[in-house]
């Protein structure tokens, strides 16, 4: 059975589709264009940049898991995002000579994202049908605790 879409729904719809459709364009356009080859003055700055994020978004992930946060379907999702962007990049930017390290890199990113991506399910399923406004509000129960309590602090929310 369809849901009934909202006006802001058939708007969101419309809005991502011609969002989709002008980034094909300039992915062809990119392709047409781009050089094979280039040279970056700041390569050191955008690999340190995205593991600075990485870890960023570990530490946050660590936190909504202590704090047994909903939020951390969020940070999970995001993070694994970030993975699969770093395994991207190292295999598509590699030498010929670092086959090793892509394959290596590739070995722990790829596991790693499929990982969290599994821990951003799993927090959904356990807060599918709770009524809170903020996924912050929303405390997600372990096995052998009980409802509410968080690490710390027994039986505080």
């Amino acid at each position: 059975m369809a849901r009934e879409t909202t006006p802001f729904g058939r708007r969101l719809f419309r809005v991502l589709t011609v969002a989709a459709i002008g980034e094909t364009a300039w992915m062809v356009f990119l392709g047409w264009r781009l050089p094979p080859t280039y040279v970056a003055t700041h390569w050191d700055a955008a690999w340190l940049g995205l593991d600075a994020a990485e870890v960023l978004s570990l530490l946050a992930c660590a936190w909504a898991a202590w704090r047994r946060r909903a939020v951390i379907v969020i940070y999970a999702t995001i993070t694994a995002t970030l993975f699969l962007l770093d395994a991207w990049f190292d295999v598509t930017t590699a030498r010929r000579g670092d086959l090793d390290v892509s394959v290596i890199t590739l070995a722990i990113e790829v596991p790693s994202a499929l990982a969290l991506l599994w821990v951003a399910r799993r927090a959904m399923r356990n807060t599918a049908g709770r009524r809170e406004t903020s996924l912050h509000a929303i405390v997600i129960p372990l096995p052998g605790s009980s409802e509410g309590e968080t690490p710390g602090r027994a039986g505080t929310p």
